[in-house]
């Protein structure tokens, strides 16, 4: 009898469970089975159940299985976040929290802003303090600024701290040493800006999100009518990667047990990937002594044999404290000859001296699984500490050789650092020229060569420096017939007359002198001209996936500021322009949920945590670069700081060396066994002797590395 077998009773029940196992042994499916046996046997309203999720990706499998014809009619389940369900209940309850929570206006409505827009009205305090010298002593981009302070607000507000508290915890954090007055007045100053921020957001009621989380918290949860009316919303809750959640989402399920009639808290062992974002995995004992039965799995269903055994040396190797190895129960047994066969490591016959040829040897053993092995490009996936576009161009020219598509996610790049979204803003500026915001020629450059389909660059390049001249002071588009014969030629006629498509359609747009709304803008080009035949987003599933986040944030940018404005209402052209402006400052864009569906027809590349946040294994993953440091190190962050702003962290403790190496090593196991758990065939790595920019690397991952292939080496 396997585990899930053993433990389907309390599953078919109302009791209170708390179930852990590893990645890939069946929880997620068992809380399904929950929740169908509710609707089926117990006869339970879809209205009474609540599903919590930490985040909207994660929602997939139960949307998936209740949308499934056998599932009993009637309303549905609720599927939501931590997050949304703040944001719903703030909504619900304005009145009581209004008049409580200081607003200057508690009678107006609230304007619920995501982080786009919150951004856009943190900037100019930024800039403020940036013009002042306020962050001179540390080296971070402007954008990057505003991105942390906004961090910095959301973290304190899901911990339960003041503002005051979590910028005394972050001064713990900083090492002594020369740049340290430098760090400290930083930080200094991103606490004003910060109050600054708090201010603005009180007196014309704008809800960011830490301040959502902060009347959801103080308030809602707080008075005794609404809590209450909260609570008997729902009956029955499913609460999957509860690891993955919150201390403000703890904190409420923990409140919120002893009334519910039944609960299932399922949690991943060895995870808590998301903590740079929040995530408190040391939460989850608390929340598994409230309930009446704790039950565990052990069965894989999804590592093979070898997997599993080096899931176990990469446990010997980087041992954490109190920890012991689970015995090898999978489900995919193998023989020892297979086993042989298709060992769980894989390593090129030859060193690679430099990166390029390693991207190579990447294309042709990709090359082969797909052509000989008949693997779906889609149960690929190629992992890097980080994914620059270099590599992704590399990468993707390299298997273009072979007819083998790519796609990437990188869910914390800017709005403006994608080439297709570069496109858009640049056809949006020469569909407008009254916003006076000229495009730089490299721009127009840029958007002829991703939007028209028969232009390579070099083309590209002599078409837009005739067409769109440096010297000419007006924001217009020659036409294709202006050309000399030779240039035409050069050009191609073909290329021209997509270019004559484009160039009518703009200037159709601009003669008819009622310009729309940016995200409708975005739509109609994308889909009358761009995504036509012939025009480079034909086909380009990355490309698409640009344009819908545009349109959807640039849509929620324009609900959230539409008619408000110190000065005066915000008509179409502030909108637009202020939202392009934004974008091209590096303003960082929400979660979206079509760049995290997977597609089966295109190798997936991404960071090694983009691809653990996705939750969904791959029969075979490849990582680059395993010599580099990012595989160990955490990302430059001078103004904020996971881990000092937790609750766990005792208070007025600073955070020493011992502290981040010690931590360092626990995630990068963390990050291994969460990497290996969701691989059911075999990993190949990839390693180069110097890396992308040309310095030879020694990481901790190869050293881990060459200690699991001298074991492998002994056991075989």
């Amino acid at each position: 009898m396997s585990d899930s077998e053993a433990i389907l009773p309390f599953i078919r029940s109302t009791a209170k469970v708390f179930l852990h196992g590893p990645y890939g042994c069946g929880k997620t499916s068992l809380a399904v089975e929950r929740i169908r046996w509710l609707l089926s046997q117990e006869r339970i309203r879809g209205d009474d159940i609540l599903v919590l999720v930490p985040q909207r990706t994660l929602a997939e499998p139960f949307r998936a299985a209740l949308r499934a014809a056998d599932v009993p009619p009637g309303p549905p389940v609720q599927i939501t976040t931590f997050a949304s369900l703040a944001q719903q209940a703030v909504e619900r309850y304005w009145p009581l929290v209004s008049q409580q929570a200081g607003f200057a206006d508690p009678a107006r409505e609230p304007t619920f802003l995501t982080l786009e827009t919150a951004q856009y009205h943190m900037a100019p305090l930024v800039d403020e303090a940036i013009d002042r010298g306020e962050f001179d002593g540390v080296r971070v981009e402007r954008s990057r600024v505003i991105s942390q302070v906004l961090d910095n607000l959301n973290k304190a507000a899901l911990q339960t701290m003041d503002i005051d508290t979590a910028y005394r915890r972050l001064e713990l954090a900083v090492p002594a040493g020369e740049q340290q007055t430098a760090r400290l007045n930083a930080l200094r100053a991103a606490l004003r800006v910060s109050h600054a921020f708090r201010t603005l957001c009180l007196r014309d009621t704008l809800l960011d999100y830490s301040l959502q989380v902060v009347l959801f918290n103080d308030f809602v949860l707080q008075n005794e009518w609404s809590r209450t009316h909260l609570f008997r919303t729902y009956r029955h809750l499913v609460c999957d990667n509860v690891e993955e959640d919150t201390h403000s989402a703890h904190r409420l399920v923990q409140a919120w047990l002893p009334t519910l009639d039944s609960a299932l808290l399922v949690a991943d062992d060895d995870a808590g990937y998301r903590t740079f974002l929040g995530a408190e995995p040391a939460g989850v004992q608390r929340l598994a002594e409230q309930c009446e039965k704790r039950l565990q799995l052990r069965q894989s269903y999804v590592m093979s044999m070898p997997l599993q055994r080096l899931g176990q040396q990469v446990q010997r190797i980087l041992r954490a404290a109190g920890d012991s190895l689970e015995p090898i129960t999978g489900t995919n047994a193998e023989t020892p000859a297979a086993a042989m066969a298709h060992p769980a490591l894989v390593v090129p016959e030859e060193s690679f001296r430099f990166y390029p040829q390693m991207l190579e040897w990447t294309a042709d053993q990709i090359h082969r699984l797909v052509a000989e092995e008949g693997v779906a490009p889609g149960d690929i996936a190629v992992l890097a500490p980080f994914v620059s576009d270099a590599l992704r161009f590399s990468l993707e020219r390299a298997l273009e050789r072979h007819a083998i598509a790519l796609t990437t996610h990188r869910p914390s790049r800017a709005l403006e650092a994608e080439p297709a979204a570069r496109t858009l803003f640049t056809l949006a500026k020469l569909a407008h020229p009254h916003w006076g915001l000229r495009p730089a020629p490299a721009d127009v450059t840029l958007t002829l060569n991703v939007a028209i389909a028969q232009l390579d660059p070099v083309r590209a390049s002599l078409l837009s420096t005739i067409v769109y001249p440096p010297a000419r002071r007006d924001i217009d588009l020659g036409r294709f017939g202006v050309l000399q014969e030779e240039m035409r030629q050069r050009v191609t006629y073909v290329a021209g007359e997509q270019y004559e498509r484009l160039h009518s359609w703009l200037y159709a747009y601009r003669a008819a002198g009622e310009p729309v709304p940016l995200d409708q803008f975005f739509a109609h080009i994308f889909g009358e001209v761009l995504s036509q035949p012939g025009f480079g987003f034909h086909a380009a599933t990355d490309a698409a996936r640009v344009a819908s986040q545009l349109v959807e944030s640039a849509r929620k940018f324009r609900w959230a500021l539409e008619g408000t404005r110190k000065d005066g209402p915000l008509d179409l052209t502030d909108l637009g322009r202020a939202y392009l402006q934004l974008a091209e400052a590096g303003a960082i864009g929400a979660l979206y949920l079509a760049g995290w569906r997977s597609e089966e027809h295109a190798v997936f590349l991404a960071p090694a945590y983009t691809f653990l946040l996705r939750n969904r294994p791959v029969s075979f993953q490849f990582w680059l670069d395993i010599g580099s440091n990012g595989w160990w190190e955490r990302l430059y962050q001078p103004l904020t700081h996971p881990y000092v702003l937790s609750q766990r962290w005792p208070e007025n403790t600073p955070w020493t060396d011992h502290d981040e190496y010690t931590t360092r090593q626990q995630t990068m196991r963390c990050l291994l066994l969460g990497l290996i758990r969701r691989t059911r065939r075999q990993i190949y790595l990839g390693v180069a002797d110097y890396s992308e920019s040309g310095f030879e690397q020694r990481g901790p991952l190869l050293n881990v590395v060459n200690q699991l292939l001298v074991q492998m080496t002994r056991s075989g």
